[in-house]
Parts: structure tokens; C-alpha cells; sequence
């Protein structure tokens, strides 16, 4: 009987052991599971605190990339340059009044004008510039890796005069339209995992030609004319008809061939000895019509540095054709072919130290020379420079050339050409 009563007392110490045991199993168990969500939650929080600082980094990115695009040359669907047939950034997606600078949007899909999606296979991004109204929605791309992308949004009312906001959504998806930002798609992107951000930076241009001038021709120093001569014609009455204004004297000019407003009397039209020329640098002269001192003119970011040697026309012409209107020559210009660059409409600025034409070369602009002009033609064709020829130093011509003035050349200068920057202050974070 002992021996059964020892037997059944170790048998229930056992099983309260057991049950022991068990208990401390589950303490430990709810422990562990209480320690891996809290590790859960720690990692799904570092994950959003990454996903939330790359689209952060993006959407800044997108705003540096559309500025690059407002100040490029002229570009394909892919948004890669073109050399010829394509279509500027900016002209594709944006209406410029020439004459007051007001901004017009084309259509657009989604509000998005172009997008681009992070090409993890070339390292680079892959980017979409639709024809307007052409864009749809892109495709996937990077599979199960995280592949953000940007999408951009004009916005024309502001309150600044003559500018306009771009606004940059970035998304951690492939397809920037998944992080279209609306409440219907919030509970979208957060069962997704999606993290959006938008940056909006307020954008002004800086012109091509701050002050335009006011007449077909300016010259720092003297103008020698020979031959048939030089002809001036200058018919817009908000001009007052000005045809010449130089800082030293002229010679060989022939009356017959200056074209001015009925009723102006010639020296008026024709000002020589001009001290607000003759006493400045070359460099000053620049400077005043310019805005910028040649060094820092340079620095437009729309400008592109043309090097030539010999006949320069026709690398002008494809430089033109590449969708670049204010051309920088490296050292003297020489043009030699009949050739005819430019419109009234979507005019050139070109700018060189000494220039030499010879022939009927025809330019639809602005011509600068920060040292002297040659020009030469006796061919019997029309050699011709529709717009504003600047000269900083002096001025020799032989034959028959002409200037015509135009008002709405002028105003493409000073409204239209140039390069887009930021407004300081001028940005929001979104985020």
C-alpha cells in the first residue's frame, strides 16, 4: 500500500511539473511574440522612413530634371536630344505670349505633363516627353525592387507676374499614377506601401536680351559703308522709327536706302557720337543690352558654345535645327554660305568676338559682335539680318546688306529666349 501511495504521489507531482512547464513555455512564447511585433513594427516603420525619404529625394530630383529639359535643346518622346525634327521642352508643353509673358498649358493626362521611372538595368531613369495629348499611363517596371518614379504638373497661377510653378509628385511605385494624390487612392498607396512626396518650385526666366534695343543697328564705334551701302528700316512706331545709334561717325551712308517711320526727322532716327557708347568698354556695351557682363552671360544655362573654323554657317544651322537659340562662338565668326537661319517667330542669338560675313547669309535675330563686323556682298542676292545687329566695336560694310528691325523679334528676346531658374524662396516641401 505505501509503495502505490508513493507511486500516485509522484505520479500528480509530475504533472503539476508539466503544467509548470507548460505555463512557463506559453509566458515565453507570448513574450517572443510580443518582442517580434514590436520588431515588426520597428522594421515597417524603417521601411516607410525609407520609402518616404526616397520619394522625398526624387520629387527634388524631378525638379532639377525639369529644369535641365525647360533649358535643353529640342528633344524626342524618349526626352533624349534630337539633332533634328524634334521639339523643345518647353515649347512642347508651354504657351509663351512673346508680347507680355503669360504662360498657357497644353492638355495633359492625369495632370502629369512627362514622367520618368528609375531603369534599374541601365542605371540611369527612363523618361517619357508625349506629344501633348498623347501620354498614357506607363507601363510597370523593376518587378518585385524598389523602383520609384516622378511625374510632372504645371501650375500658371501664381502670384508673381510672368511666372509659373512646376510641381514634381514622386512615387515609390514604377507608375507614378498609382500615387495619384487624391483621398479615393490614399487607401491604395497605404495598403501598397506606397510612399508620395511633392516638391513645387516657383520658375522664372532669365532673357536672352534684358534690353532689347530699340533700333535695327548699334554700334560702340565707327561705321565705313561702301558700295550701295548699308540699309536700315525700322517702321514700328513704338521704336519712334530709330535706325542707327553709334559712338563714333559713320561714312558712305546713303540716304536712299534708310527706311524709318513717315515723319521722323533723320537725326533723330540717326544718332552718332553717342557718349553712352563711346564711353564705355565693349564690355559695358554688352553688358547694357545683355544683363550680364560677357563672363557671367556665359553662364545662361540655355546657351550652347558653337566651335567652328572656316564657313561656321552650317553649324550654326544644325545647332539651330537641335532646337539651341542662343549660340556662343568660341573666338571670330565666319560665314561664307547662302544660308538662312532662324524665323521671326522662333528667332536665334548668336554671339561671337569678331564677325565676317561674305554673301547673302540671312538671320532671323539677334547678331552680336563683341568685337568688330565685316560684311561683305556683291553677289546681287539679298544679304540680310531681320531683328538686331549689336557691335561692340567697329563696323565695316561693302556692297548691299540690310537690317529690318522687328518689334516682334524684340519681344522673343526679351519674353521667350533665355534660361529658367528658381525663384529664390520660392519652393514648398509637400510632404
Amino acid at each position: 500500500m505505501r509503495l502505490a501511495a508513493s507511486f500516485m504521489t509522484s505520479r500528480q507531482r509530475g504533472a503539476a511539473t508539466l503544467v509548470v512547464v507548460m505555463m512557463l513555455f506559453l509566458v515565453m512564447a507570448l513574450l517572443a511574440a510580443y518582442a517580434n511585433r514590436n520588431l515588426m513594427f520597428e522594421q515597417r516603420m524603417a521601411s516607410g522612413y525609407t520609402r518616404g525619404s526616397l520619394s522625398q529625394e526624387v520629387a527634388e530630383g524631378g525638379i532639377e530634371w525639369t529644369l535641365a529639359q525647360l533649358n535643353g535643346p529640342a528633344i524626342d518622346t524618349a526626352c533624349k536630344p534630337q539633332s533634328a525634327g524634334g521639339q523643345r521642352f518647353v515649347d512642347r508643353y508651354l504657351s509663351v505670349d512673346p508680347t507680355d509673358r503669360s504662360y498657357k498649358l497644353v492638355q495633359t493626362y492625369n495632370r502629369v505633363t512627362a514622367d520618368c521611372t528609375r531603369d534599374l538595368v541601365n542605371e540611369g531613369w527612363a523618361c517619357r516627353c508625349p506629344a501633348i495629348p498623347t501620354r498614357t499611363r506607363p507601363a510597370a517596371m523593376g518587378g518585385a525592387t524598389l523602383t520609384p518614379s516622378f511625374g510632372i504638373q504645371f501650375v500658371l497661377k501664381t502670384t508673381r507676374s510672368g511666372t509659373f510653378q512646376v510641381k514634381s509628385v514622386a512615387c515609390t511605385d514604377s507608375v507614378v499614377d498609382n500615387c495619384a494624390i487624391s483621398s479615393s487612392s490614399a487607401i491604395n498607396r497605404s495598403q501598397g506601401q506606397l510612399a508620395v512626396s511633392t516638391f513645387t518650385a516657383t520658375i522664372a526666366l532669365v532673357s536672352a536680351v534684358r534690353n532689347p534695343p530699340a533700333a535695327p543697328l548699334i554700334v560702340k564705334g565707327n561705321v565705313d559703308m561702301t558700295g550701295t551701302g548699308l540699309g536700315l528700316h525700322n517702321t514700328d512706331p513704338r521704336s519712334a522709327g530709330s535706325l542707327l545709334a553709334i559712338g563714333g561717325d559713320w561714312s558712305g551712308l546713303n540716304e536712299a536706302r534708310m527706311q524709318s517711320v513717315p515723319g521722323t526727322a533723320p537725326e533723330l532716327a540717326r544718332i552718332k557720337g553717342d557718349q553712352t557708347l563711346s564711353t564705355k568698354t565693349a564690355d559695358d556695351v554688352f553688358k547694357m543690352f545683355m544683363g550680364a557682363a560677357p563672363s557671367r552671360y556665359e553662364q545662361h544655362p540655355s546657351l550652347r558654345t558653337v566651335t567652328c573654323s572656316g564657313d561656321c554657317a552650317g553649324t550654326l544651322e544644325e545647332a539651330y535645327a537641335a532646337g539651341k537659340r542662343i549660340l556662343w562662338v568660341n573666338g571670330p565668326l565666319i560665314i561664307r554660305s547662302d544660308k538662312t537661319l532662324g524665323s521671326v517667330s522662333d528667332p536665334v542669338l548668336v554671339i561671337a568676338t569678331d564677325v565676317t560675313i561674305e554673301g547673302p547669309f540671312q538671320l532671323n535675330g539677334m547678331l552680336v559682335a563683341r568685337g568688330d563686323l565685316s560684311w561683305s556682298n556683291d553677289s546681287g542676292l539679298t544679304s540680310l539680318v531681320t531683328g538686331i545687329v549689336l557691335v561692340g566695336g567697329r563696323m565695316q560694310t561693302t556692297g548691299s546688306m540690310d537690317i529690318s528691325y522687328q518689334q516682334a523679334v524684340a519681344d522673343q528676346l526679351r519674353n521667350r529666349m533665355g534660361s529658367y531658374v528658381r525663384v529664390p524662396g520660392g519652393w514648398i516641401d509637400n510632404d
